[in-house]
């Protein structure tokens, strides 16, 4: 039951190919997708082509990477086990922002400095508070 899934959206969209399962009773009505009914009850104006043009299909797909994805990458690999961040708690920021920021804050004071330097500075700073533990 499950190969019909794995075909590619050529032969029919997938409304038609879960009514013929239905229909032909390879599908029972109750084992329909939740997404079904609201289709059948509010179909699309126009049906869905599989082989559509997106006016941006030929650009090179950017990178969003921002200058704080680095230093949090090195965060993250030198300092795994760094604690448990709570998700509801957003007032307190995560170990990581403190980093960021105590990274930041070196980079302004010391413009002179490398990112290397920056980030032993910054890491030095947050050990001696406390807030990490050094790496054994």
């Amino acid at each position: 039951m499950a190969s019909f899934i794995t075909r590619v959206e050529r032969s029919a969209p997938i409304f038609s190919r879960i009514t013929g399962l239905i229909r032909s009773g390879q599908m029972k009505w109750e084992n329909r997708p939740l997404w079904y009914d609201v289709y059948a009850a509010a179909p699309p104006f126009v049906d869905p082509i599989w082989d559509i043009k997106m006016p941006k299909a030929d650009e090179p797909i950017r990178s969003i990477m921002y200058k704080e994805d680095v230093i949090r990458a090195k965060f993250y690999s030198e300092f795994r086990n760094s604690g448990v961040t709570a998700v509801e708690n957003s007032s307190k920021p995560s170990l990581c922002e403190q980093f960021i920021d105590q990274f930041e804050s070196e980079r302004k004071a010391n413009p002179e400095m490398n990112e290397d330097e920056l980030y032993m500075r910054a890491s030095n700073v947050l050990i001696e508070h406390g807030l990490l533990k050094k790496r054994v």
